[in-house]
């Protein structure tokens, strides 16, 4: 199993391309109303670059708090929310006090956790009464599964492997998009076929994938936990991805 800081090193040497700011604040906003951010301390767990931070400061979050395992990717993050606060922290075991937070985002992190169950406890633990977490990760189904059994052969591969299928996958992925949906992958969404093979196949250790049951049962019965339907780019409309709303009562 890797550890955080294999997965951190790795994320520290990959090139995130940015997200569109309108792109950002188009997803937040398809999930959470605006008047339940305005004011409110705002948790991006898992932030990458920093754009939903960045969004969320542009909402007028009261504040932005941030982390994720990667130096190089909170580098980024700082300088687009200058104002945040940001931490090289794991998502299954968070620096923050309990019910510090009314909105926790956290955008395809969940399968790449080792202890995604302490991660589910963790998001519930920092969560206020009467605040909402939105969790987007991997759906259960055919085209994760392989994707994820391709990750874990890949990730151990030999060095030399790793450019190959990056080179390779950037002349066909493009031709099979553009052939089962008629647009370029350029049309669809604003990250490079490039970085979506290093981040399928290539970040280190198992990526694990869920059933709304699966979550539901993870975040526990102390939170009301449904499924929501953001505008989520799919290349082929494989269906890979879910995306939860945990609500905890008042």
């Amino acid at each position: 199993m890797a550890s955080v800081s294999q997965q951190g090193q790795f994320w520290d040497r990959v090139t995130e391309q940015a997200q569109p700011l309108d792109e950002a604040l188009r997803l937040i906003e398809s999930l959470i109303p605006t008047e339940a951010i305005r004011d409110r301390d705002v948790l991006d767990a898992g932030c990458g670059a920093g754009d939903y931070s960045a969004a969320f400061g542009q909402v007028g979050a009261r504040s932005v708090t941030a982390f994720d395992v990667s130096t190089g990717s909170l580098r980024l993050a700082v300088g687009k929310t200058p104002a945040g606060r940001f931490a090289r922290a794991s998502l299954s075991e968070l620096p923050y006090r309990s019910a510090s937070f009314d909105v926790i985002w956290s955008w395809g992190v969940l399968h790449y956790v080792p202890n995604a169950q302490a991660a589910m406890r963790e998001i519930v633990r920092v969560l206020r009464p009467g605040g909402v977490a939105v969790v987007h990760t991997l759906r259960t189904g055919f085209w994760s599964s392989f994707e994820a059994a391709g990750a874990k052969l890949f990730s151990a591969a030999p060095s030399w492997v790793e450019p190959l299928v990056l080179s390779g996958g950037e002349r066909i992925v493009p031709l099979v998009t553009r052939l089962l949906t008629g647009r370029r992958p350029e049309e669809q969404t604003s990250k490079t076929v490039r970085q979506k093979i290093h981040e399928r196949l290539f970040v280190p250790g198992e990526q694990r994938t869920f059933t709304l049951e699966q979550l539901v049962k993870g975040f526990g019965p102390s939170v009301e936990t449904s499924q929501a339907h953001p505008p989520v780019a799919d290349l082929l409309n494989r269906n890979m991805s879910i995306t939860v709303v945990v609500r905890k009562p008042r």
